[in-house]
């Protein structure tokens, strides 16, 4: 079978110590009551210098606090400084070629434009000017052609043209 246990730990060496504090702190209590009761200047010399050590660790405190306010604004100012040096010189320069390139793309666009253009009018041209003609000549040989060929059937004798069956798109 696998052993997915966790790895073993001191977990003895924490609470022996936590034994170890709690008797002490139990010792030094009975020992601050016992001198409490029998010298009575005891309590009024630990009040006094509860409150002179309360100072101190007040005053390390105040002092710890305003070396990371100072700490902070060490800090802010550094970003400050890498941002204008750094930073806003690579914006502008981007911002210069975002400008370049959409003065090219603006460019390119009017070029589109322009052969879109030229492409219309030379399509209309090419419809109006060749194409347009071509289908009426074509028209007019299909007719011609249509007209001769009922005739040709009328002078043959038959009186009736032969009907050929039309080539269908479904035929081919």
């Amino acid at each position: 079978m696998h052993d997915f246990s966790e790895p073993q730990t001191e977990s003895g060496g924490m609470t022996r110590w936590l034994i170890i504090g709690g008797i002490i702190f139990g010792v030094l209590s009975i020992i601050f009551i016992i001198l409490s009761i029998i010298y009575p200047g005891f309590r009024e010399a630990v009040r006094d210098f509860s409150i002179i050590l309360l100072a101190l660790f007040q005053l390390i405190g105040a002092i710890a606090l305003a070396l990371v306010g100072v700490g902070i604004l060490y800090a802010v100012k550094a970003i400050d400084t890498t941002a204008r040096t750094t930073l806003i010189p690579k914006l502008s320069e981007i911002s210069t070629k975002v400008d370049d390139l959409l003065a090219k793309t603006s460019s390119v666009t009017d070029d589109v434009k322009k052969t879109s253009a030229s492409v219309s009018s030379t399509v209309t041209i090419i419809s109006e000017q060749i194409v347009k003609p071509a289908i009426q000549v074509s028209s007019i040989v299909a007719g011609v052609k249509a007209a001769a060929n009922v005739l040709g059937h009328r002078v043959s004798g038959n009186g009736k043209p032969k009907t050929k069956a039309h080539k269908d798109s479904s035929d081919v």
